[in-house]
């Protein structure tokens, strides 16, 4: 797993930031969430964080053939970044889609953001066994190269904003090249600063549309009614995002998920960065996809959450 505790060097320069007004209440039960977002037919967007290019694009392109075969079990530097992965897959688990139509294509699955060159998909085989079809509709954030810590000035709004714009254009024109036969969802899924552009396009809508234009599924206007973001940094250099819980209006949620022992997330520089790991293990058995299908806690294949350092 990635070292993240030195996002906790932003501390000194962010310390003084103004957090902004959260404009959503509180709303609806996550019980009824799942359902209502998600449906047959609909499109899942995955939106990885910092390293993503070294995690998952360049061993995924080393494989042979033009779309690969990308086993979890077998690339453990695939297995330390596919928390967008489950928690995709989770999300369709508890909306009622069998795994049948998650591996037939029944709700399609596109990743965006890891600087892929090379290929436009691959099949990416689960924690527990499901075949996935994945396609890329590439784009590279402003941090999948390198680490959290040769990254610190990255952390930006300036950054999180080009990344949401290119986020938006490229699921546009996704959408636009793969038209629909009836009207679909399109969900976000997310984690670390890839939850941050996820929650910031979110968040931010009409300034991003400005920018991008209409996120447009043919004739209409996309419906995107569930973001998920996992160890979401608390905030970034001129941004702050309002923090773990269920919040937006009917038809546009933002669930963010945040683990009590995220180092990431709670800017600790005691943390364990397994903490930062959404996927949760217990010895080599998968339990899921905390904060959607389990509120367990392991670190390290352990149980219980990571202790902090001293």
């Amino acid at each position: 797993m990635r070292s993240c505790l030195a996002l906790a060097c932003l501390l000194a320069v962010v310390a003084c930031a103004e957090p902004e007004a959260n404009p959503y209440p509180e709303t609806d039960s996550l019980a009824a969430v799942w359902g209502a977002a998600i449906h047959p037919g609909d499109v899942f967007v995955l939106v990885p964080g910092t390293g993503a290019t070294g995690y998952l694009a360049t061993p995924i392109e080393a494989l042979a053939g033009d779309h690969p075969l990308v086993d979890v079990h077998a690339l453990p530097s695939v297995a330390s970044d596919a928390i967008v992965f489950e928690q995709a897959i989770g999300a369709a688990h508890l909306a009622g889609i069998s795994d049948d139509e998650i591996q037939s294509g029944g709700v399609t699955f596109t990743l965006w953001g890891c600087g892929f060159q090379r290929l436009t998909g691959f099949d990416y085989v689960s924690f527990e066994g499901l075949r996935v079809p994945i396609q890329i509709t590439g784009g590279q954030n402003a941090v999948a190269n390198g680490t959290i810590f040769g990254n610190l000035l990255n952390y930006s709004k300036a950054s999180v904003t080009a990344d949401a714009i290119d986020l938006a254009q490229r699921t546009q024109t996704w959408l636009a090249a793969n038209p629909a036969t009836a009207p679909r969802n399109v969900i976000f899924a997310s984690h670390s600063y890839g939850g941050a552009v996820a929650e910031y396009l979110a968040y931010e809508r009409p300034a991003i549309t400005t920018a991008a234009g209409p996120l447009m599924d043919g004739p209409v206007v996309a419906s995107t009614p569930l973001t998920i973001g996992a160890g979401v940094p608390g905030f970034l250099l001129g941004y702050t995002f309002p923090g773990p819980g269920l919040r937006g209006r009917a038809q546009n949620w933002i669930y963010e998920i945040d683990r009590p022992d995220d180092p990431v997330h709670a800017m600790n520089p005691s943390g364990n960065s397994d903490g930062h790991n959404y996927d949760i293990m217990l010895g080599a058995d998968f339990i899921g996809a905390y904060g959607v299908t389990t509120e367990e806690l392991t670190c390290k294949g352990t149980p219980g959450p990571c202790a902090a350092r001293h």
